[in-house]
C-alpha cells in the first residue's frame, strides 16, 4: 500500500511494535494503540478547517459533508467512514470528482444510495465498499493500482468490461454479491492470491482465464447455487486451498491443481472420487465431499487426514476409507442410512457422527466420539463411548449420569470429600485426573454451547482456575432429548510453571458446571457426576470403545489457552459450523506427533 512512498515501512513498523504503539499479529494484522489513533487525528484535524483538504476523513460529519457537497479535493488520500454511525447517505455520481489523489477508500456496514450512476472513481489502491449500490463501476475507474478489492454485499451485476491490466491486485473478495453474475476477464490479474465468491447466487461458471492465476492459493465459492462450470485440466501451481460446498448444481470435481491440500465440496451433485483423479490430488489431506447425492465412494487420495462425508446417503464405511492409513478426524454426520461404524484405521482420533438416525454400533479405538442425536445405540456401544477415556469430548443420548460416576449430584454442582472413612485423607495431587458428565436438557436450535467447569473448597475457595469447553455441533443444531456431555481433564492445573497443589486441611472439593448456548440462555444441566481417575493409573493407557484394540498412536488434542479468568481458562477446540455453510470445522491438524494428555 505504501510501496511508492519514500518511508521505510518495514523497519517502521518494527519500531513502532517496539515500543508497543502498534502490535503485529502472527498473521500479518496491526492494530494501532488507542494514543497513537489519537494522535494521528489531532494531526489531520490540524491541517485545515476544510475537511475537503486534510488528508485523512474518518469522522462521520466530515465525511458525509464533503461527499454530499462535492468539496473534497487532491489532497485527500483515505476516507475510511463507518456507516453504523449514521443511518443513510446519498450521493451523487460526481462524489468522488475532485479527490484525485484518493488512493484508500473503505465504507464499512455502508448504507449509501446513489442520485444517479457512479461517474468516477480515482485511482485507488484500496476499494473496499460493503454494500456497494452500483450495478457496475465506473466505466472511467482504471483499477490498474488496486492491490485489495472488497465489495461484499454488493449490488453488483459485473465489474467491468473487457481486460484490465490488473499487476499489483492480490485479493478480491465479492462475497454475498447476490446479483453477480459473471466474473471479469482475468488474466493479466497475475499476482491474484485470494478470489472469494462465497455465495454469489447468480453466478454461473468461473472464467478459464484463471489459469493465468499462478500465485492464486486459495479459492472460495462457497454457497454459489447456480455455479455449474469450472475450468478443469489447468495446473495453477499455488493454489492449495478449493472450497465450493453448497454449490448445489455442481456436478463434477475441480481438479485445477495437482497442489490442492484442502478441497471443499459439500452438498453438490458430486456422485463418487473419480480414480483418475486419486494419483493427480497426492497431496490432498482435508477433503470435504459429503452430500446426498454421494451414494458410493470407491476412492480417495491416500494421503487425506481429514475426511467429512455428511449427509451422504452411504449404508456402510467404504472400504477406502478404512484403508487411509493416516485419516486422523472422520465425520459422517447426518448419514441417515448409516448403521455401523467399524474397522477403521488405527490413525484415527476424533470422529463425529451426529444425527445417524439409523447408527447401531461402533467400534473404534479413539481420543473423542461425538453421536449426538443418535437414538439407536446398542447397549454395548453406549457403555464402551460412557467408559472410554476422553482426551477430547464425548456426547450422546442419555438422560441419567451413568453409575461409573462415583460422585453425582441433581443439578449442576457435586461435592467430593476428600475424607475417606475412617478419618484417611485422601490424597489427590497435580498428576491425578478428573472425568465429569454432564446430563443436559434438551435444547431447541442453538449454534453453541459454553460449558465450563469451576472447582471450589468448603467456603467458596476457589482451588483452580475456569475451565471452559466449547461445543458445536452439527448445523442446524437441536436436542430432541437428553444428552450426555462427558470431557476429562487434570485435577489441577499447571499455573505459573508451577503444578498446583491441594490443601490438605480441606475437608471436601466442589465441581461446579455450566452451560449456557450462544444467546447466553443458562440452566441446561439437569445433573452432574464426577469420577476422580487415581494416579495408579497409567496415565498412557488408552480405553478403547466396544475393544476396537489396535496399534493406535497414542496421542490427544492439546487444549489451548485462550483468555485469563483469575489464572487461566481452557477451551477445547471442537468442530463449528457457521450459518452460511453446512460444514464443521475440525480440530486443525498437525503432523508432528500431539502432546501425550492421555491417563
Amino acid at each position: 500500500m505504501l510501496a511508492d512512498s519514500n518511508l521505510d515501512v518495514e523497519n517502521g513498523l518494527k519500531t513502532l511494535a517496539s515500543k508497543s504503539l502498534v502490535h503485529i499479529s502472527t498473521d500479518g494484522w496491526i492494530t494501532m494503540h488507542c494514543l497513537l489513533q489519537k494522535l494521528g487525528r489531532q494531526i489531520v484535524l490540524k491541517q485545515s478547517s476544510e475537511p475537503g483538504k486534510r488528508q485523512f476523513l474518518v469522522e462521520v460529519q466530515d465525511i458525509r459533508d464533503v461527499l454530499e457537497n462535492e468539496t473534497g479535493t487532491g489532497s485527500v488520500i483515505g476516507i475510511s467512514f463507518d456507516m453504523y454511525k449514521l443511518s443513510e447517505l446519498s450521493i451523487s455520481g460526481r462524489a468522488f470528482e475532485g479527490m484525485r489523489n484518493l488512493k484508500y477508500l473503505r465504507f464499512n456496514e455502508a448504507n449509501v444510495s446513489l442520485l444517479d450512476d457512479m461517474e468516477y472513481l480515482p485511482r485507488l489502491r484500496l476499494l473496499d465498499w460493503d454494500s456497494y449500490p452500483g450495478r457496475r463501476l465506473p466505466p472511467r475507474f482504471r483499477p490498474e493500482y488496486l492491490i485489495e478489492l472488497r465489495m461484499q454485499n454488493s449490488e453488483l451485476e459485473e465489474l467491468w468490461e473487457g481486460i484490465q491490466h490488473l499487476p499489483n491486485l492480490k485479493n478480491i473478495d465479492l462475497s454475498d454479491s447476490y446479483k453477480l453474475k459473471e466474473i471479469p476477464n482475468l488474466s493479466k490479474a497475475t499476482g491474484l492470491e485470494t478470489l472469494r465468491l462465497t455465495c454469489c447466487e447468480s453466478l454461473v461458471e468461473i472464467p478459464s482465464s484463471i489459469s493465468n492465476l499462478h500465485k492464486l492459493k486459495s479459492l472460495e465459492a462457497l454457497g454459489c447455487i447456480n455455479l455449474q462450470v469450472v475450468p478443469t485440466d489447468m495446473d495453477l501451481a499455488s493454489l492449495e486451498n478449493v472450497d465450493m460446498s453448497g454449490c448445489s448444481r455442481l456436478r463434477t470435481l475441480p481438479n485445477i491443481s495437482k497442489n490442492v491440500k484442502t478441497l471443499q465440496v459439500l452438498c453438490s451433485k458430486i456422485v463418487d472420487f473419480p480414480a483418475s483423479v486419486t494419483g493427480y490430488w497426492s497431496t490432498l489431506e482435508c477433503l470435504d465431499i459429503g452430500s446426498s447425492s454421494l451414494k458410493r465412494l470407491t476412492h480417495v487420495p491416500l494421503g487425506l487426514t481429514s475426511l467429512n462425508l455428511s449427509t451422504s446417503d452411504i449404508k456402510t464405511i467404504p472400504d477406502c476409507v478404512r484403508a487411509l492409513p493416516h485419516l486422523d478426524f472422520l465425520i459422517v454426520a447426518n448419514c441417515s442410512k448409516l448403521v455401523s461404524i467399524s474397522g477403521l484405521s488405527p490413525s484415527l482420533r476424533y470422529l463425529v457422527a451426529d444425527d445417524c438416525v439409523s447408527l447401531t454400533r461402533v467400534c473404534l479405538s479413539i481420543k473423542g466420539v461425538t453421536l449426538y442425536n443418535c437414538f439407536n445405540l446398542d447397549g454395548e456401544t453406549r457403555k464402551g463411548v460412557i467408559q472410554h477415556d476422553v482426551d477430547w469430548y464425548a456426547c450422546l443420548p442419555g438422560k441419567e449420569v451413568p453409575e461409573v460416576f462415583t460422585h453425582k449430584a441433581t443439578g449442576n454442582t457435586v461435592t467430593i470429600p476428600l475424607t475417606a472413612p475412617g478419618g484417611v485423607q485422601r490424597a489427590y495431587s497435580a498428576s491425578s485426573r478428573f472425568k465429569a458428565c454432564l446430563v443436559l436438557s434438551p435444547i431447541m436450535y442453538f449454534s453453541k454451547l459454553y460449558i465450563t467447569c469451576r472447582l471450589r473448597s468448603k467456603g467458596d475457595t476457589e482451588i483452580d482456575s475456569i475451565r471452559r469447553w466449547q461445543w458445536r455441533p452439527n448445523w442446524p443444531p437441536q436436542n430432541l432429548s437428553e444428552h450426555l456431555f462427558i470431557l476429562c481433564d487434570d485435577l489441577l492445573d499447571e499455573q505459573d510453571g508451577c503444578l498446583g497443589e491441594m490443601d490438605v486441611t480441606m475437608e471436601e472439593m466442589m465441581f461446579e458446571f455450566s452451560c449456557c448456548d450462544d444467546l447466553g440462555n443458562g440452566d441446561k444441566i439437569l445433573g452432574c457426576g464426577v469420577q476422580i481417575l487415581g494416579e495408579e493409573r497409567e496415565r498412557s493407557s488408552e480405553c478403547n470403545i466396544r475393544d476396537g484394540g489396535g496399534d493406535n498412536e497414542q496421542g490427544a488434542l492439546e487444549v489451548s489457552q485462550v483468555e485469563n479468568i483469575k489464572n487461566t481458562k481452557r477451551v477445547g477446540h471442537l468442530m463449528g459450523s457457521s450459518k452460511k455453510r453446512l460444514l464443521l470445522r475440525r480440530p486443525k491438524l498437525s503432523k508432528k506427533k500431539p502432546k501425550q494428555r492421555s491417563l
